[in-house]
């Protein structure tokens, strides 16, 4: 049994949780569950980032004290986690209390003892009115790179650029609207470049840090590290720094601290026993824009007090919504309440977990594939095992299982297939561990399909007992081994099954045949696009309509143009083509749809898309038979289409008078075709 602490980056006090958030802490909730599964000793501890500028600027706009503002925004954060099942150990907690105040002096003062502190003059901006030292997030002024007005001291929000609050053009106070003057403080520095070796050496540790941030890194090294300021003048909202008067620990030095008082707390005291081990594997979980604080100035204040590094540091992507960059203006810009209140949380975490993998690439959200995949793979594919064998095993045998027949083809391999689970989970390729339990799940609803176990009941319910069982037991197995992505969902499944909580153990042990299951309970909700896409309330203009006007409209329809020719298609741009996402797709069954002359029903593999039902009107020119086992053209990205005969989930290629499905045959399924 391993002993692991797990933390994602702490949130900043001055926002609500946004679907960016939940990124990180989705896969490290999925991650901790996992490893519990797995019996591993695990603690995870987060709260709110709580020191800084921007946190007095909004408390003074909001007409509270600092402690107030950040106290009630970090309440907000707990809530939030909470709706989409993120817990930590002790509590959400904050940055800013009495336990995190000792380990930031703790670590100063080791610091300082071993003579890697420096002192020197900064020159900075200050406010004439009242001599306050200005900070980035207190002065705002005119771009110096792009001439964009009213950007902050830090960075333009604008061109992207970045610069010292005193390059500036016509700087004004964010909080008297003075024009700061500028003036010299000392400012107390870590000389980092002491701990230049050892962090390189620490970094060149398999498994630290994936290998292309580590690549990033090195030029920090190349150019030499950079002794780091962290004191800032008072007035701040921080801690002051021990013998030092108006001076205050800069946010970024008590903020990654907040890992050990974290600990602290939740442990009632016993933070040596996870920071001064080195059995203790110590997990971080951050984003990419904050690697270089956690790659250099947090190891090398642990080098300083000789607790324990980090043994990995995992960096995952920024997250886009449909296809860009998350903005206000657009609406995409999504806090996660709001979310949650059109869509059960567990379908987000669903979906982040089949598309993070162990690459450190970004995720993007796109609403229709979202639905889709939620309704395909997870509602259609593994709860659909449960929900339709359930009832029929109360009609067949009072609700009793059959003994599992293990040498059963299906169970053999399913077995095997699932047996691999648990170590993609422990290797962070949720996309993965998903995929392969969707992949076991259509091997068992074709089992379903086609022995149809309903009909068999008429005359043989013994062996329609058996089938029954046997895609229930693939069902429960599946889910069982998602209780780290949706444990809500699992947990209603154990109570309707009647069987112990499910660890990695006893997930795919059979059911009992001795103990009657309970009748079924939903399990899990359909999602509908329309109230998914309502979340989205874009504040920019829409574009003007191309129709006539409704006054208009008369006079338009009693002068009909003669008819024409039709002009060939309109030119389109290759960016407007790129949107049009062609996948390569296997057909993994193909069956008449009953009632309709044209239809076929075609479930088809699209590799890390996962399977998508289609109805394709082919039947008139190919049988269902001939399409099963082909890689074909599919267009993954099509919204849903609703059809008398059920909802189609993309569209299958042909072309010809004759229409001949387009293959794709030697690539593999999810392919993407350009």
């Amino acid at each position: 049994m391993a002993k692991v602490l797990v933390t994602p980056a702490l949130p900043y006090a001055n926002g609500a949780i946004h679907l960016g958030h939940l990124v990180e802490h989705v896969q490290v909730n999925v991650f901790v569950r996992a490893l519990r599964m797995a019996g591993d000793e695990v603690l995870c501890v987060c709260g709110a980032d709580s020191h800084g500028a921007p946190i007095e600027i909004a408390a003074l706009k909001a007409g509270k004290a600092p402690e107030r503002h950040a106290a009630d925004i970090a309440a907000g954060h707990a809530a939030s986690f909470a709706r989409y099942l993120c817990d930590y150990d002790g509590g959400y907690g904050t940055t800013h209390s009495e336990l995190n105040r000792q380990h930031a002096e703790r670590i100063y003062l080791a610091l300082k003892a071993q003579g890697h502190i420096t002192r020197r003059e900064v020159e900075q901006l200050q406010d004439p009115t009242d001599g306050r030292w200005l900070a980035d997030r207190f002065v705002k002024g005119t771009c110096p790179k792009c001439q964009a007005k009213d950007q902050y001291g830090d960075s333009c929000e604008v061109c992207g650029s970045t610069y010292r609050a005193t390059e500036l053009i016509d700087p004004k106070s964010v909080i008297t609207g003075a024009t700061p003057r500028l003036a010299k403080s000392e400012h107390i520095f870590v000389k980092l470049g002491d701990f230049a070796d050892r962090l390189r050496a620490f970094l060149a540790h398999e498994g630290v840090l994936h290998a292309s941030q580590r690549h990033f890194l090195e030029r920090w090294f190349e150019e030499g590290l950079k002794d780091w300021d962290v004191s800032r003048d008072g007035p701040y909202f921080g801690f002051n720094i021990p013998g030092e008067g108006n001076k205050f620990f800069y946010v970024w030095l008590d903020a990654p601290i907040g890992y050990v008082s974290l600990t602290e707390h939740a442990t009632a005291g016993a933070w040596q026993a996870w920071w001064r081990d080195p059995k203790v594997a110590i997990h971080h979980f951050i984003g990419k824009d904050i690697l270089y604080f956690h790659t250099l100035f947090w190891p090398a204040m642990l080098m300083a007090t000789g607790d324990t590094l980090p043994s990995a540091v995992h960096v995952h992507g920024m997250l886009t919504v449909n296809g860009t960059k998350m903005s206000k203006s657009r609406g995409t810009f999504l806090n996660a309440d709001d979310f949650a209140e059109v869509c059960e949380p567990q379908a987000l975490r669903y979906y982040y977990a089949a598309k993070l993998g162990a690459e450190p690439d970004d995720i993007d959200l796109s609403f229709e594939d979202f639905v889709n995949r939620v309704n395909a793979d997870l509602v259609n594919n593994v709860v659909n095992l449960v929900s339709r064998t359930v009832p029929q095993l109360h009609k067949v045998a009072g609700g009793r299982p059959a003994p599992l027949d293990e040498r059963d083809p299906v169970v053999v391999a399913a077995r095997a297939r699932l047996a691999e689970v648990p170590a993609l989970y422990r290797a962070l390729d949720f996309a993965a561990a998903v995929r392969t339990v969707v992949e076991v799940g259509s091997v068992a609803n074709k089992l379903l399909q086609d022995t149809a176990p309903w009909d068999v009941a008429r005359t043989d319910p013994e062996r329609a007992r058996h089938i029954l069982t046997t895609a229930l037991w693939v069902g429960k197995s599946c889910l069982a081994l998602l209780k780290p992505v949706v444990p809500a969902l699992v947990e209603k499944l154990e109570g309707m099954l009647k069987v112990a909580p499910f660890t990695f153990d006893n997930a795919l042990a059979p059911l009992s045949p001795d103990v009657a299951i309970g009748d079924y309970v939903r399990l899990f909700e359909r999602l509908d696009l329309k109230k998914v896409q309502s979340v989205v309330k874009p504040t920019e203009p829409a574009p003007a309509p191309l129709a006539p006007a409704k006054g208009d409209q008369k006079k338009a329809d009693h002068k009909k143009a003669p008819p024409v020719e039709a002009p060939p298609p309109a030119e389109i741009g290759i960016d407007e083509f790129l949107k049009v996402e062609l996948r390569a797709a296997k057909v993994v069954s193909a069956t008449a749809v009953e009632g309709s002359d044209k239809l076929i029903a075609v479930k088809l593999d699209v590799g890390p898309l996962g399977t998508r039902d289609i109805f394709a009107g082919l039947r008139p020119h190919v049988t269902p038979d001939a399409l099963v086992g082909r890689t074909v053209v599919v267009v993954a990205n099509l919204a849903p289409r609703k059809m008398k005969f059920g909802t189609s989930y993309g569209m299958m290629l042909a072309a010809g008078d004759v229409p001949v499905p387009l293959s794709a045959e030697g690539a593999t399924p999810g392919d993407r075709i350009r």
